[in-house]
């Protein structure tokens, strides 16, 4: 039975999470990209990008699954199908992760090339950038307002937050996404979903200083634009 979805769709887009202004930014491909996944909606009704209501849970998970979005396996059964419900008219999502990343790679800026694997960032400050070698480093969208509607911290996996607003010592991300059309469940047929991960440009490195050297916290995630396809 095709109980799992088959794909989930997750394309970073060359926004910068954090929504600072610096002075020199600069983006790279990871060579591997972290996410925890604990919970992901389906929402009808009245939501909006901003609000997801009237949701079915599909996927959850109390101690969190962790994807790397390099490898598209790894998102492949986080959600059953088969709990969506039949005659609801779907037009948002949303899932529930953790605000810390887990990254590696390199960015060339306009004066070196840039290594993860210094100081972890954190809500309150960039990854450093001054590791002599490549290895994993967390980075997290720093606390802030003007974040966009499909963004929000919460302090709670199910909790609610704010459109837009990374709250100082919220653990978790929720990311909404529109559907790429309106999807209704036919009775006693399960939905699969594909799959499709653009990476290119998801590590940030901003440059305060403006000298785009290695020698700050200036290593942040890219804003996720999810878009989504269903079919049986």
């Amino acid at each position: 039975m095709k109980n799992f979805f088959k794909t989930l769709i997750i394309a970073l887009a060359l926004t910068i999470i954090s929504f600072n202004v610096f002075a020199e930014s600069a983006t790279g491909r990871p060579t591997s990209y972290k996410v925890t996944a604990y919970k992901l909606e389906y929402c009808a009704g009245a939501s909006t990008l901003a609000s997801c209501v009237d949701s079915t849970t599909v996927g959850s998970s109390t101690a969190g699954v962790e994807m790397d979005l390099v490898d598209s396996s790894s998102a492949v059964s986080f959600g059953t199908a088969g709990l969506l419900e039949p005659g609801k008219i779907y037009k948002f999502a949303q899932i529930t992760i953790d605000r810390e990343f887990k990254m590696t790679g390199t960015v060339t800026t306009s004066a070196a090339t840039c290594n993860t694997g210094g100081t972890d960032g954190s809500e309150d400050a960039g990854g450093a950038t001054s590791a002599s070698s490549i290895s994993e480093q967390v980075v997290a969208p720093q606390d802030g307002t003007g974040n966009g509607d499909g963004l929000n911290t919460v302090s709670a996996v199910g909790g609610t937050g704010t459109a837009g607003t990374f709250t100082d010592n919220d653990g978790f991300l929720q990311v909404r996404w529109e559907l790429s059309s309106p999807f209704t469940v036919s009775a006693g047929k399960i939905p699969s979903m594909s799959i499709a991960f653009d990476i290119s440009a998801a590590l940030v490195f901003n440059d305060g200083s403006g000298n785009g050297a290695c020698d700050g916290n200036d290593f942040y995630p890219g804003a996720p634009t999810i878009s989504n396809t269903f079919s049986y």
